[in-house]
C-alpha cells in the first residue's frame, strides 16, 4: 500500500525548503542533478475545501518536499520523509475555492535533486459557487485517443474529472498505469483531481489502490463538491452480493443518500442499469437481452427514493442517455437519468437493432462529457473525438 504522509509544516520542513533554495557559493555548493526520473509526474487526488493529495512515482527511491502556496515562489512545504519510489503527500488546512501553486522536489540516495515542473491546483468550492467537471470512461489501452480527449477536457478547465472505470486494460500491468492512463493525462491530472470508479479491467488489483488515494475502503466512497454530492460504487462481480438489499454497499449507499442535504446527487459505477448495447446483455440480433445489468438494478429503488439526479456509468464503449426512469417506466417529472460514457479509448461497441423504451440519445464514438453547475442550474454537454458537441440538456431546480 502507498505510504501516506500528512501535511508537515514547521521548523523541520521550512529548514529543508531553505536548504533546497540555497544556491550561493557562500552558503553551500549547488545540489547535484539526480539521475532519477519521474515514472509518473505529480498528479492530484481527492480535493476537498481544505485539503488535497499529491502523488508521483520515480524510478528509484527518493525522499521529497512538496512546495506549495498561493504565491510564487510557494512559501509552505510538506515533507515525504521515507525513501520510496511511490510518493504521496496530503496537504491540509487549505483555504476553500483557492488557487495554489505547487511543485515536488525529490532527493535520491546520493543527494541528487529531481524537481517537477511548477503547477497549480484549486481546492473545492463553497456551497452556492459555480463549478464544472468532465466525465470519461473505459480509456483502457488507447493512449492516442485518451491523450486527445484529455487535451479537450483540459481546454474546458474543469474543477475535476470523473472516470467511470476500466481506467486501464489490465490492472496488473504497471506500464499501462504509468503510460496509457497517467502518462496520457499528465497535464490534465497534474492540474485537476480525478475521481475514479473501479471497473472490471482493473481486476481489483493492488495497482488501483496504489495509484489512487481515496477514502477507505476505496472501492466505494463519496465526496461533496459545491452544491453536489457524489456516491461512487463498485459493481464488479466480486462484490455482487454487496449490491443487494442488506448488502454492505447497499446499506452504505442508503445511509449516505438519506443523510445527504446536497441540492444535486450523482451516483457513479462502472456497469449500467440500463443499456441498449447490442451484445453485452444478450445477443440482440439473435435473442433476448436484459438491456442492462440486473445486479445494478438492485440499487434503482435507492436512486429513485432519494431523488438521485443522474447516474454515470461506463463499461459499454459508446454513449447513451436515457429518459428519466422511475419504476421501470419513463417518468419525466420524477425519474432518474442514466448516462453511459464509455468512449474513452476502448474498442467501440454498437447499439442493438431494436429500440429500447429508455433510450433518449445514443452515439457510437469516442467522447467525453462536461457538466457545469451553478446553484439550481445544471448544464450537460457531450463532445466527440473531434471536440464537436453532439448532445446537451439543461436541468433546473429551486
Amino acid at each position: 500500500m502507498t505510504l501516506r504522509i500528512p501535511l508537515a509544516l514547521g521548523c523541520v520542513a521550512l529548514a529543508v525548503l531553505a536548504t533546497l533554495r540555497e544556491r550561493s557559493a557562500d552558503a553551500c555548493a549547488p545540489a547535484a542533478e539526480s539521475n532519477v526520473k519521474f515514472l509518473v509526474e505529480p498528479y492530484l487526488q481527492f480535493a476537498t475545501r481544505t485539503q488535497i493529495s499529491i502523488l508521483w512515482e520515480t524510478d528509484a527511491p527518493c525522499t521529497a518536499v512538496v512546495e506549495y502556496g498561493t504565491t510564487v515562489p510557494p512559501k509552505q512545504a510538506a515533507q515525504f520523509d521515507k525513501a520510496a519510489a511511490m510518493g504521496e503527500v496530503t496537504l491540509t488546512k487549505l483555504e476553500p475555492n483557492t488557487k495554489y501553486f505547487y511543485r515536488v522536489i525529490c532527493t535520491d540516495a546520493a543527494g541528487g535533486v529531481l524537481e517537477s515542473k511548477a503547477s497549480t491546483f484549486m481546492t473545492a468550492v463553497d456551497p452556492g459557487d459555480a463549478f464544472s467537471f468532465t466525465i470519461i470512461g473505459d480509456t483502457q489501452r488507447n493512449p492516442a485517443i485518451t491523450a486527445k480527449l484529455a487535451r479537450f477536457m483540459w481546454d474546458r478547465r474543469p474543477n475535476f474529472v470523473i472516470h467511470c472505470g476500466d481506467v486501464v486494460d489490465d490492472g496488473a500491468s504497471t506500464g499501462q498505469w504509468t503510460g496509457d492512463l497517467l502518462g496520457s493525462c499528465k497535464t490534465l491530472f497534474g492540474r485537476v483531481p480525478v475521481y475514479p470508479t473501479i471497473g472490471n479491467h482493473e481486476k481489483n488489483h493492488p495497482n488501483y489502490y496504489k495509484y489512487f488515494a481515496l477514502p477507505e475502503p476505496e472501492y466505494r466512497y463519496s465526496f461533496r463538491y459545491g452544491d453536489a454530492e457524489f456516491f461512487v460504487l463498485d459493481t464488479n462481480a466480486n462484490r455482487t452480493k454487496t449490491l443487494a438489499p442488506g448488502g454492505e454497499q447497499y446499506q452504505w449507499l442508503e445511509k449516505a443518500l438519506a443523510a445527504s442535504d446536497a441540492k444535486w446527487k450523482f451516483c457513479c459505477h462502472h456497469h449500467p442499469a440500463y443499456s441498449s448495447d447490442a451484445d453485452d446483455y444478450g445477443n440482440t440480433a439473435k435473442g433476448p437481452t436484459t438491456a442492462g445489468d440486473p445486479r445494478v438494478r438492485q440499487l434503482l429503488p435507492l436512486y429513485e427514493k432519494y431523488k438521485v439526479d443522474i447516474v454515470f456509468n461506463g463499461h459499454i464503449h459508446l454513449y447513451e442517455r436515457t429518459w428519466p426512469i422511475k419504476a421501470g417506466k419513463v417518468n419525466q417529472k420524477e425519474g432518474v437519468r442514466h448516462i453511459t460514457s464509455g468512449g474513452g479509448g476502448g474498442r467501440l461497441e454498437d447499439i442493438g437493432p431494436t429500440p429500447t423504451f429508455f433510450k433518449q440519445e445514443g452515439r457510437v464514438d469516442y467522447h467525453y462529457c462536461y457538466v457545469a453547475i451553478h446553484q439550481g442550474t445544471l448544464s450537460f454537454k457531450a463532445f466527440d473525438q473531434e471536440n464537436r458537441l453532439f448532445d446537451h440538456f439543461t436541468l433546473s431546480k429551486e
